[in-house]
């Protein structure tokens, strides 16, 4: 049987054709080593747009450059994750990252979903429709029940893109992850399989291809 994350979209860019998710306007793939230029460009021109947002790194292990990009190329390997890079199907521009992290099977079958876009690239409607394609990942190949994000209660507009893709709020969570040097609290957002699917019988929110392979702030 094929797999179907490797059934490529229409189009004939090599970048494209090694989608697992296409949208209307977005695709998600693993990165490879030719991304390393465009991924730095964008995350060291949105460094203090993303840092209030991201935990802060170890020491010595730079966030903003290569020990960045290659600890990406390394999740690749690893089976409790999935990290994917986002990009624009016109002129395959990198926008930015979505990841399901944790993920935990057995009776649970769930992960945390994390994402970040560029700031030049916030309020065109990409993180929104990114999101409905990693769910369509997570619920499809990876075969999860639950999925989870963390957001920062101050964050509207991550709480607005997972809203606008079916996710409820379940609770909050005190001092939940450390940000930027402090404790912060965060919103419990999630969507189970369930949900996902009322969601598509009463008729698909965003214009996902059905091809196979405000501003935005990252979740947290």
């Amino acid at each position: 049987m094929n797999d179907p994350r490797m059934t490529p979209p229409r189009g004939n860019t090599p970048s494209a054709a090694n989608a697992l998710e296409t949208g209307a306007s977005v695709y998600l793939r693993y990165p490879t080593q030719r991304d390393r230029e465009q991924y730095l460009a964008v995350r060291r021109a949105s460094r203090k747009h993303l840092e209030p947002w991201e935990p802060r790194p170890a020491p010595g292990f730079d966030a903003w450059g290569d020990d960045q990009f290659d600890w990406m190329l390394k999740c690749r390997r690893k089976t409790d994750q999935v990290r994917l890079f986002l990009f624009a199907r016109e002129g395959d521009q990198f926008l930015g990252q979505i990841s399901l992290g944790g993920i935990f099977r057995g009776p649970l079958l769930c992960a945390f979903l994390g994402y970040w876009i560029g700031v030049e690239f916030t309020g065109r409607g990409y993180t929104t429709e990114a999101i409905g394609l990693m769910l369509r990942h997570a619920f499809g190949p990876v075969g999860l029940h639950r999925v989870e994000a963390n957001i920062q209660p101050q964050n509207e507009p991550s709480k607005a893109v997972v809203r606008k893709n079916g996710f409820r709020l379940e609770g909050y969570s005190p001092r939940y992850l450390r940000i930027d040097g402090r404790w912060a609290d965060h919103e419990r957002w999630a969507i189970t399989i369930e949900d996902w699917e009322s969601r598509r019988a009463a008729g698909p929110p965003l214009r996902l291809s059905r091809n196979r392979p405000a501003r935005s702030r990252p979740s947290t």
